[in-house]
């Protein structure tokens, strides 16, 4: 995998984790905000108290890819109409989810996450859960706030990160803060102060670009939503859109009946 590639993972997965820890600070407004990274910092540091949220995600696009692995021309592979939705329950470390890409044959799945015990099923896997342990796919350690702000922090500091707030926009009911990061490929590739190597994926993230609007309640400090555009040249072009809501609300997540669950082959 290259630098780029881990750098991009790295990153979504931070502001994906970001989005984890975030919670409502009561029934009074906060303080109005006007610098672009104490917005992203308030969304972080308003966290660590949240019990659960609901998160809904969009994917759109294609990307070439060498599914072979020959090094010919990649294929374009369609992801549009992608879409995912979860019910996270922090505090016990569970999650409920389901999703579906439908330009892959129709690919649909749930995944249950109880504990560090995953259930999973797919219509390319037949009609009974695969159970696996030892496989949290919880982003974040909902205990570790301190030291995602600092991750946070770290971030908006390095060279190229400088986020730019943009108009208020309506988030359901509320108004939301917009802060827009825009990052070059030499601006990716210089986050960890490394150069691109050749990528050991199906797709090449060395030139990609990134275009991020990050979504913040004004009256709560709540995470409301991410939005990324990742453009990788002749590799393709992706969109996501990730919102949360319901945060505290009450969540039940329990494992399936043991005749809907088979033993991992």
């Amino acid at each position: 995998m290259s630098p780029t590639t881990r750098r991009l993972g790295r990153l979504f997965g931070l502001l994906a984790a970001a989005s984890i820890v975030v919670s409502a600070c009561g029934a009074a407004s906060a303080p109005a905000l006007t610098d672009p990274k104490e917005i992203v910092l308030a969304a972080v540091r308003t966290g660590g108290t949240a019990k659960s949220v609901h998160v809904e995600a969009t994917l759109d696009g294609s990307i070439n890819a060498d599914l072979t692995g020959s090094g010919a021309a990649g294929a374009a592979v369609s992801l549009t109409g992608t879409t995912a939705s979860a019910d996270v329950d922090i505090t016990a470390g569970n999650a409920h989810a389901t999703f579906s890409v439908p330009a892959l044959l129709g690919l649909s799945g749930e995944l249950i996450q109880i504990g560090d015990t995953s259930y999973v099923k797919t219509t390319l896997t037949g009609d009974k859960f695969t159970t696996q342990k030892g496989a949290n796919s919880l982003p974040v350690n909902p205990g570790g706030t301190k030291s995602l702000v600092e991750n946070v922090g770290d971030f908006l500091s390095k060279p190229g990160v400088d986020p730019v707030k943009g108009d208020d926009v309506a988030c359901g009911s509320t108004q939301c803060y917009t802060v827009k990061i825009e990052l070059t490929p030499a601006e990716l590739n210089a986050l960890d102060g490394g150069a691109p190597m050749a990528s050991q994926l199906p797709i090449d993230l060395s030139a990609a670009s990134l275009n991020l609007t990050i979504r913040v309640e004004k009256n709560t400090n709540r995470l409301a939503g991410l939005a990324a555009s990742v453009a990788m040249g002749d590799q393709g072009s992706l969109t996501i859109d990730l919102s949360f809501s319901k945060w505290d609300e009450a969540v039940s997540v329990s494992a399936p009946p043991p005749d809907q669950v088979q033993t991992a082959p």
